[in-house]
C-alpha cells in the first residue's frame, strides 16, 4: 500500500502547492494586504483543534472514513473558491482548504508510518518528501503561466483553483478506491513519557521553526517580488520553480546518509547554517534580475531541504504508528507556526518595512544552530 500512500500524499501536494504562492495575493486582494495574516491565523486555530480530533477520529474509525472527509471538504472547498465571488465565502473555502491539507497530510503520515521500519525511515521519509517535492515544483511554474501578467484580475485567480480542484480528483480515488482501512496500534508509551526526551522535544522546536520560515517565504515573499521588486506571476513562477529544485534533488540521499553513514545532528546543522545565510541577504537585494533571485533562493532551498529530511527522519526514528499524539504535535507545529507568525507580523509590519522580516527571520535561524549540535544522532 506504500505506492497509494506515495500517490495520494503526490496529489495532494500538487493541488495544494499550485495555489501556495498565489493565495497571499489573492487574500490581499479581499481584505488587504496587512491583514492577509489574520485569514491565516483562523485558519491555523481551527486546524489546531482538528489536529485534536483526529486523534480521536484515528483511535476510534480508523485512518480512511476521516481521509475520505477531509478529501470531499478539500475537493468541494477548491469548487466553490473556483466560482464563488464576494468576500466572505472565499475566505471560507480557503479556510477549509487550509485545514483539509493539513489533517490530510497528517492521516498520510499515520498510514506511512504504520507500514515503516526504524531502519529504513530515512530512505521512505526520504522517497516520500521527494514525491511531494516533485508535485510542489511543478505547481508555481504551473500557476504563474496561469496568472501570466502583472496584475490577474481575480478570475485568474479562480483559474488556479480551478486547477486545483481537478487534482484533487485523483487524491479522492486513492482515498476511496485503492487506501485499505487501517488501524492504529494500540499506545505502548504515553505521549508524557514520550515527551521526557528531550531530544524529541527538541526536534519539534526545528519542526515549529521549519514552518515558521515556511509561513514567511510562502506569504511575504511572493508579496515583495511581485509587489516591491515588480516581477511578473509568470517570472515568479520560473523562480519558484528553480528555487524548490533542491527538494527533489536532496531529500532522498540525504535520508540514505542518514541511515547508511552520517547522523542526522550533522546534516541538519549544515542545512540550518546555509538557510539562515541565504535568507539574510534577501532583504537588501533590489535587482530585479531574475538569475540572481533565483541563484539566492535556490540557496535557501538547499539548508530547508536539508532541514525538513533530518527532522523528518529524526522525528519517525523515534515514534511508531501508535504514537498518533507525538506525530500529531509535530503536524501541530505548521499551524502553530503560522498563528504566531500571523500574530507575529501583524504587528511587526507596523514598525518595520516587509523586507526586514527576512533579516530577522535569518537571524532566529543562525541562532538555533548551536541548538542543533546538541542533539544525540540516532545511530
Amino acid at each position: 500500500m506504500k505506492r497509494q500512500i506515495f500517490f495520494s500524499g503526490f496529489f495532494l501536494a500538487l493541488s495544494a502547492a499550485l495555489s501556495y504562492y498565489v493565495n497571499s495575493s489573492f487574500l490581499g486582494s479581499l481584505v488587504g494586504e496587512k491583514h492577509v495574516g489574520l485569514v491565516y491565523a483562523a485558519a491555523a486555530i481551527l486546524a489546531i483543534i482538528l489536529i485534536f480530533a483526529i486523534h480521536y477520529l484515528a483511535r476510534n474509525f480508523g485512518l480512511r472514513a476521516p481521509a475520505r472527509l477531509f478529501g470531499l471538504i478539500l475537493t468541494g472547498s477548491y469548487l466553490g473558491l473556483s466560482f464563488v465571488g464576494g468576500s466572505i465565502w472565499p475566505l471560507i473555502f480557503f479556510i477549509l482548504i487550509y485545514v483539509s491539507v493539513i489533517s490530510l497530510g497528517l492521516l498520510l503520515d499515520l498510514y506511512l508510518e504504520n507500514l515503516s521500519r526504524d531502519q529504513e525511515t530515512g530512505r521512505i521519509r526520504g522517497g516520500y518528501l521527494t514525491t511531494i517535492n516533485v508535485a510542489v515544483l511543478l505547481a508555481p511554474l504551473v500557476s504563474g503561466s496561469i496568472l501570466g501578467g502583472s496584475a490577474p484580475p481575480v478570475g485568474g485567480f479562480q483559474s488556479v483553483y480551478l486547477l486545483c480542484f481537478a487534482f484533487t480528483l485523483p487524491l479522492l480515488y486513492q482515498l476511496f478506491f485503492k487506501l485499505e482501512e487501517t488501524k492504529l496500534p494500540a499506545v505502548n508509551v504515553g505521549l508524557r513519557e514520550k515527551l521526557a526526551n528531550k531530544n524529541l522535544r527538541q526536534i519539534l522546536k526545528f519542526d515549529f521553526l521549519l514552518n515558521l520560515f515556511y509561513f514567511v517565504m510562502v506569504i511575504y515573499l511572493p508579496l515583495y517580488l511581485h509587489g516591491t521588486i515588480d516581477f511578473s506571476w509568470g517570472k515568479i513562477g520560473l523562480i519558484f520553480t528553480i528555487m524548490l529544485i533542491p527538494f527533489v534533488l536532496i531529500d532522498y540521499p540525504l535520508g540514505w546518509l542518514a541511515d547508511k553513514r552520517w547522523g542526522e545532528k550533522e546534516i541538519l546543522t549544515v542545512g540550518l547554517v546555509i538557510a539562515g545565510l541565504a535568507t539574510l541577504p534577501i532583504a537588501w537585494l533590489t535587482s530585479n534580475n531574475w538569475l540572481i533571485w533565483a541563484g539566492l533562493l535556490f540557496a535557501t532551498r538547499v539548508g530547508a531541504s536539508a532541514w525538513e529530511a533530518m527532522k523528518e527522519t529524526y522525528l519517525f526514528k523515534h515514534v511508531n504508528a501508535s504514537d498518533v499524539g507525538v506525530i500529531g504535535l509535530s503536524r501541530l507545529t505548521a499551524p502553530a507556526s503560522y498563528l504566531a507568525g500571523a500574530l507575529a507580523t501583524f504587528f511587526l509590519l507596523k514598525i518595520i518595512p516587509l523586507p526586514h522580516l527576512f533579516t530577522i527571520l535569518a537571524l532566529i535561524i543562525l541562532a538555533s544552530v548551536g541548538a542543533s549540535r546538541q542533539l544525540v544522532d540516532t545511530k
